[in-house]
């Protein structure tokens, strides 16, 4: 395994652990917590939650339009490149970002 192999294993697990926090949390959104239960919808989320925070401090490849619209703060841009599961998750990536260490 690679030095870039390894700080995308430990941002996984730092998103894996957020994710993990969050469904701990019986004040947040339903609708999230729901998202996050089921098996397809989590996994997508936390690919997508390690791209974030991959772009966002240069680590392997950039993310895609979406994650681009994320790490660059651009909200209508977000939205407007969201599917139907990241567009219930742009507060959750968001906060992601703002409460994770970088690698």
């Amino acid at each position: 395994m690679d030095d870039t192999e390894k700080r995308l294993q430990k941002i996984e697990d730092q998103v894996e652990e957020f994710i993990s926090q969050t469904l701990s949390n019986p004040r947040e959104d339903s609708q999230l917590l729901g998202l996050l239960s089921g098996p397809e919808s989590r996994a997508h989320i936390k690919r997508i939650g390690t791209s974030v925070l991959a772009t966002k401090w240069g680590v392997g490849y950039p993310g895609g339009s979406f994650v681009q619209a994320i790490v660059n703060n651009q909200l209508m841009e977000s939205f407007s490149r969201a599917d139907s599961i990241n567009s219930k998750c742009i507060g959750f990536y968001c906060k992601l970002i703002y409460n994770a260490s970088p690698i």
